[in-house]
């Protein structure tokens, strides 16, 4: 049997409150205090005999200290109740980071059905990495042997290009270019295979490309999917102006992903892990590269499908995240 959770954030709030200052105790006690000067003066205050410069300073003697004294209520008040706050939001940030932690403790109380699944999806994951590589690195072979699926692409060793290297220092045309960053839907899309083919046979393409696949794999082990994403859709001219190389509020509608659970769960990944977040800004300078060069001749049409790709929603995220719409 574990032991007992400890009490959630709000009851820890609840029991601090009933040992604070509440600002509706702060007004009782106000009232009161007012009510005792208002007392006090009218005991002292002789209208008959007393002139008007005589009343007045018995009323600014007996008034002033309520007014201190109320002040005092209710900012003490306001402090109190700031501190509530701050231990309300403490406790669901710890909450937050418990959750996290008992991820894979969770996940070894699966039902036996649900381990069955999930091993069934990892091995299905490996099958596909595993057919990816062997289509880039091996694609002209009859058979690979076990060792050649596993091998990491690379550019140089991979495609020998032979012949005009500048040819393939071309950018793709804006239709592979977009297919690529979307990656293929599914082992039949030739064309989608084909355009990230050609995109990571160009030199100036292929650093986007391994970037996206690998901030798009790593959220994809948090739970995070490009597909499940409905980003708000900026308009063109805001594309624009990002590659013309504004920041901050002028490009803040890039910043349309409003899924709080996919912000957190990145934003948690970028300072828990290192590797993580070299890589994201990584993504992020060569996203920004390759779309300023793209934007200078793509129409508004090329530069909203663009826009929709995976790797476009993951520059998204991340991107909002790192704060690059915000400053």
């Amino acid at each position: 049997m574990s032991a007992p959770p400890p009490a959630p954030p709000l009851a820890r709030m609840d029991k601090a409150k009933a040992h604070g200052l509440t600002p509706r105790l702060a007004r009782i006690l106000s009232v009161a205090v007012w009510g005792v000067a208002a007392a006090g003066f009218l005991l002292i205050a002789d209208f008959a005999t007393m002139d008007a410069l005589t009343l007045a300073a018995l009323t600014l003697a007996t008034f002033m200290p309520a007014i201190f004294v109320s002040l005092g209520l209710l900012v003490a008040a306001a402090v109190a109740s700031l501190s509530r706050e701050a231990h309300h939001l403490q406790g669901a940030v710890d909450e937050l980071r418990r959750a996290v932690l008992q991820r894979e403790a969770d996940t070894a109380a699966l039902s036996p059905l649900a381990q069955s699944r999930l091993e069934d999806l990892k091995s299905a994951q490996e099958e596909t990495d595993t057919r990816l590589t062997m289509f880039f690195s091996q694609r002209n072979r009859a058979s690979t042997a076990p060792t050649d699926a596993a091998v990491i692409y690379d550019p140089q060793t991979t495609f020998p290009l032979g012949g005009d290297t500048a040819l393939y220092d071309t950018p793709p045309p804006p239709a592979d270019l977009i297919r690529a960053l979307n990656f293929p839907e599914n082992e039949d899309d030739s064309e989608g295979f084909e355009s990230l083919r050609l995109a990571l046979t160009t030199p100036r393409i292929a650093p986007l490309i391994r970037a996206a696949q690998d901030v798009l794999t790593r959220l994809a082990q948090e739970g995070i999917y490009m597909d499940d994403l409905r980003p708000d859709r900026a308009r063109p001219e805001f594309w624009r102006a990002f590659a013309q190389g504004k920041r901050g509020a002028m490009i803040a509608p890039l910043g349309g992903i409003r899924d709080r659970s996919c912000l957190a769960i990145t934003s948690a990944r970028m300072r828990s892990d290192p590797e993580f977040r070299a890589s994201a800004h990584l993504f992020l300078r060569e996203f920004d590269r390759v779309f300023s060069a793209f934007a200078q001749d793509a129409d508004d049409s090329q530069i909203t499908a663009l826009a929709d790709t995976r790797s476009a929603r993951a520059f998204m995220l991340v991107g909002r995240v790192s704060g690059v719409f915000s400053h």
